[in-house]
């Protein structure tokens, strides 16, 4: 099963990079004493306590992402890391990105592995990456920082109550509980469920979410099948310290708000949340969230994660915690020709860099999710045609600068 070098991206490849020899894997055919190592190299660093780097939900991801592989990392013969990954001709992307939200090399503390010389033993040209947690020892393009947002549960939930009151979060929680209040009063009984059962839930959450996505012009991710796919696979995990939770907010018995979480151990992951429009005004949402921490600080979960971005909303929720970066690492060809013909032109005109630069993140994150559900050239191509026009429509003013955007773009879609 183990398949060496560039097997996963076009062109000549070499399985060494400076120090390194990379061998790709399908992640089920990883060895039990491989397995020991990912899982003691996971608790040598906290970092890496998300669920996304727990190898069940990688050996879940490798089942249904289409492309799957795992990079195994060597120095001097000895096994010095892991790096999940898909391919996407000459470039790489996170293993089941756009739905893992964390990712990197899977190491021990201080084992210095140079993302970029993984890429090249790979035979690829480019890493695409949205939440790197650890930065990379090469210069990247468009790297930007974003802070992990991280609710501290540990003292349990009226201990997180008490600091997020001294954080100045009072008036956010008083506010929340008129609004609960108010919903009891014209609409029935409140009740709460956090559950590993799918039951109707995980349904409502995709049509919701799907429904939302098509409104507002962004990439439907759950359209390819296998998203939902790896959903259903974690939700069919028995064990109690990992898989899938299904959270619920009923009002007079109807669901107005859900999310898919996802635990390890002492660690959770918000992933989906949708809620009914029709009930925006008494922030259902948020109202979820806290009995959602509520019921997983009962349960002994420490951390509950908001995702990268310190957005206005989980600002009344958490803290930030540690950094993780977005952008790329390029080692060359088109796409590095690309990024580089595109600084070149902008650089005497500093008020259009700073509008493209908007642009092409905006832009660049919508093509991660193409690229990651849609693993076909022409289906790629054709997704990220509409996008551009939709977002021409929208935003009339950065169609001036969407030509030069699609330089970037065609570098991403069009890699080697």
């Amino acid at each position: 099963m183990g398949r060496r070098g560039g097997a996963a991206c076009r062109g000549a490849a070499s399985p060494r990079s400076g120090d390194i020899e990379v061998e790709q894997r399908e992640p089920g055919a990883l060895s039990a004493t491989e397995r020991q190592l990912w899982a003691a190299f996971r608790l040598s660093r906290p970092e890496l306590a998300s669920p996304y780097f727990d190898l069940r939900y990688v050996l879940a991801a490798g089942q249904a992402a289409p492309g799957a592989r795992i990079a195994v990392i060597r120095r001097r013969g000895r096994i010095v890391g892991f790096l999940p990954f898909p391919r996407r001709g000459g470039m790489i992307q996170p293993l089941a990105a756009p739905l893992t939200d964390y990712h990197g090399v899977v190491a021990g503390p201080g084992a210095r592995i140079d993302v970029a010389a993984v890429v090249r033993a790979l035979g690829c040209k480019r890493f695409r990456f949205s939440g790197l947690v650890r930065e990379p020892a090469r210069a990247a393009a468009n790297l930007q920082p974003k802070p992990a947002m991280v609710a501290d549960l540990t003292g349990g939930f009226d201990a997180y109550l008490e600091r997020r009151v001294a954080a100045g979060q009072g008036s956010f929680l008083k506010d929340k509980r008129r609004r609960l209040r108010a919903l009891e009063r014209d609409h029935g009984p409140v009740a709460f469920n956090l559950s590993a059962d799918p039951a109707e839930v995980l349904d409502l959450i995709v049509d919701l979410k799907r429904e939302h996505m098509t409104r507002t012009g962004k990439v439907d991710v759950f359209a390819c099948g296998w998203t939902v796919e790896l959903i259903r696979n974690l939700a069919g995990h028995a064990e109690g310290d990992f898989g899938v939770r299904f959270a619920a907010l009923r009002a007079g018995g109807r669901i107005i708000a859900a999310e898919v979480g996802l635990v390890s151990g002492e660690a959770y992951h918000l992933w989906f949340p949708v809620y009914d429009p029709g009930f925006a005004r008494y922030s259902p949402g948020a109202l979820m969230t806290l009995e959602t921490l509520k019921a997983l600080a009962a349960q002994g979960v420490r951390t509950v994660d908001f995702g990268a971005g310190a957005e206005d909303y989980k600002l009344s929720f958490a803290e930030p915690g540690r950094e993780v970066f977005e952008g790329d690492v390029i080692v060359g060809g088109w796409a590095a020709a690309g990024v580089g013909a595109l600084r070149f032109a902008l650089a005497p005109a500093p008020a259009v860099k700073r509008q493209v630069k908007k642009a092409a993140s905006r832009i660049d994150r919508r093509l991660d999710r193409i690229t990651a559900c849609e693993p076909r050239l022409a289906g790629r191509v054709g997704a990220a045609s509409k996008l551009l026009t939709h977002v021409g429509r929208r935003h009339p003013r950065l169609a001036s600068v969407l030509g030069v955007v699609a330089l970037s773009a065609g570098a991403a879609l069009l890699v080697e």
